[in-house]
């Protein structure tokens, strides 16, 4: 029997697997395609992440209050790209001549609608350096939406009516969250690490601390707070005038 073909191509099939070795090994292994690259960096990445929970504690000189809501909590500096839009729409209802809710936070790119359940005619507008616009006159049934672009604070109030006012925090990342009555709160999906936490309120001075996040837990922090005065804020309409007679 001739074997010389058979050890031929066997010596054939050993100089080709160590040349591939070889260049496996000086770094010179081929590139992957342009679809297969595309594919790679489309692929969702595990991030190792885990929750925050906690509750606020409000007090006022001494005692404690007991309605601890439209408090915001967010973390600052959480890795990543930013987020995408939401798809989903924040509403701020108007209703008996009243923005509901009169706290909201959201992140920037979401679209805020200001559906009119009242049955006269509302003009919401803001001054604010965040998102400044300005509705325009629309009745009862319509609603009108604007984007949020920038991070800041929004104030936003109506044109005919002084008593209407809103204020809605826009904010760099989707890692917050608004406390209930109860003041409780959870933050979730956030990233391994160490980072700032804040607290806002819309009267008061905000809270200020560092929470450390692990993997597949839960960490759970209490913040303290001291509620400021409510004040009365005055604000004049969109060109700068005081508001007339008409409430």
């Amino acid at each position: 029997m001739n074997r010389a073909p058979t050890l031929s191509r066997l010596r054939g099939l050993l100089l080709s697997v160590g040349a591939i070795g070889l260049m496996f090994g000086l770094g010179l292994a081929p590139e992957a395609s342009a679809e297969e690259t595309k594919a790679l960096a489309a692929s969702p990445q595990e991030v190792a992440s885990g929750d925050v929970r906690g509750e606020v504690r409000l007090r006022k000189r001494w005692r404690e209050v007991k309605d601890r809501s439209n408090i915001v909590v967010y973390l600052e500096g959480v890795p990543g790209a930013p987020p995408p839009p939401p798809e989903a729409v924040h509403r701020i209802r108007q209703h008996n001549k009243s923005f509901s809710p009169k706290v909201s936070a959201v992140v920037v790119g979401t679209t805020v609608a200001f559906p009119n359940d009242d049955k006269i005619f509302h003009n919401v507008f803001s001054m604010s350096r965040s998102m400044k616009f300005d509705l325009g006159l629309y009745k009862s049934g319509t609603s009108k939406s604007v984007v949020a672009t920038r991070p800041g604070i929004v104030d936003i109030y109506c044109n005919i009516h002084p008593s209407m006012a809103a204020k809605v925090l826009v904010l760099d990342n989707q890692h917050f969250a608004v406390t209930g009555e109860d003041g409780t709160f959870a933050i979730e999906g956030v990233p391994a690490g160490t980072y700032p936490v804040v607290a806002w309120q819309v009267n008061g001075e905000a809270y200020r601390g560092e929470v450390t996040v692990s993997a597949d837990e839960v960490t759970t922090i209490e913040i303290e707070m001291s509620a400021g005065r409510a004040a009365h804020e005055e604000h004049t309409r969109k060109d700068g005038t005081p508001y007339g007679r008409y409430r």
